[in-house]
């Protein structure tokens, strides 16, 4: 029996612990884990965790507004950013 490797965002999201690098790819609204962010925050809005983490990226990844990075622009949920492109993703310029 094989067990598999297909989990939910939820689930994926909860081996994210406080103080974690992660590492996000895609630009604009292509090639981005739009789900996953959008569980992160979600797990952050309801249970503040997890807090502290450093957030690495290439290009600008959302819409400018509230998808992509901007679900992870919440004072407390990241410590340190090191992005390519801010443009697209004002609620993490603002912190």
């Amino acid at each position: 029996m094989s067990i598999s490797k297909i989990v939910s965002a939820a689930d994926a999201v909860s081996v994210i612990h406080d103080g974690d690098v992660v590492a996000s790819s895609g630009w604009g609204g292509h090639g981005v884990a739009e789900a996953v962010l959008a569980a992160i925050e979600q797990r952050y809005i309801e249970h503040n965790s997890p807090t502290g983490l450093t957030l690495v990226w290439a290009g600008g990844q959302g819409d400018g507004a509230d998808r992509g990075l901007n679900h992870l622009g919440h004072q407390g949920l990241l410590r340190r950013t090191i992005g390519g492109h801010y443009g697209l993703v004002p609620k993490i310029a603002r912190l």
